[in-house]
């Protein structure tokens, strides 16, 4: 599911409790925005895409994700099909667990980094760092919602130029879509979505902008299996022609597994 939301692991959410223990989440945990059930300390997600015949391309790929046993989020990992990592991010957060910063490596490299400014629990900027610690762009007008989650903000060039602008809709912590512009002011993505009762989405349409070109998509997700806990592990993604184009499988570890 495409988010362009500029602070995708800067989300909290609603407050739950695991079958066996009574330990309260907070809402600013990444574990609501990613709609994740119980006290969870890793996330496997594989993904494997398909060709029009419904086979399996060699593209396939995997990230992980490491959380804390207050919920939020610690690290994240990518891979390639050969196992190759593609990147590596570490995650940190203020005091009240507020997204503070993200460093993005490569090869040991630092890439990009993302930090914000915070003040009484809400975000009032932030700002971006190139692969060579230089500052690339600054965010202003930032909205949040209850859940800590940015939904809304411009970015800019240092010059102070507008460079993109991102207005996100969410239903408590659920993403359903939204729209972004470019430095021209030409919107860039909008998009909506439906999700079931568990809060999982089901319908995507989504319209984008690249190299000139707008490409329009619609695609719904099949859940084929979930945990003990309720969370998915495996899920489909199917066309408009109905023809399943992507598979991903995921696996979780608990703490006290």
């Amino acid at each position: 599911m495409k988010k362009l939301v500029i602070f995708c692991i800067a989300a909290s959410l609603t407050a739950c409790h695991t079958e066996d223990k009574k330990t309260e989440t907070a809402k600013n945990t990444e574990l609501i925005q990613q709609n994740l059930k119980g006290n969870v300390q890793q996330l496997d997600e594989r993904t494997v895409n398909m060709d029009s015949t419904g086979k399996m391309k060699p593209d396939s790929s995997s990230n992980i994700m490491e959380f804390d046993k207050m919920g939020y989020q610690t690290k994240s990992s990518g891979k390639d099909s050969s196992g190759k990592m593609t990147s590596d991010q570490t995650v940190s957060h203020n005091s009240d667990g507020t997204f503070k910063e993200m460093i993005t490596t490569k090869n040991g490299k630092q890439i990009f980094k993302l930090t914000t400014d915070v003040k009484d629990g809400k975000y009032t900027g932030a700002k971006s760092y190139d692969s060579t610690g230089k500052q690339d762009s600054y965010y202003t007008d930032l909205k949040s919602n209850e859940y800590g989650i940015v939904y809304a903000g411009k970015q800019h060039f240092m010059n102070d130029k507008i460079k993109s602008t991102f207005e996100m809709k969410y239903d408590g912590p659920n993403f359903l879509g939204g729209s972004a512009t470019d430095s021209t002011g030409k919107t860039t993505y909008t998009g909506s979505i439906k999700v079931d009762d568990k809060g999982n989405a089901v319908e995507e349409t989504s319209t984008t902008l690249e190299k000139g070109a707008t490409k329009t998509e619609v695609v719904t997700y099949k859940y084929d299996s979930f945990d003990k806990t309720g969370n998915w592990t495996q899920r489909t993604t199917y066309n408009d022609k109905g023809k399943p184009t992507k598979i991903v499988k995921r696996s979780l570890v608990y703490f006290g597994d």
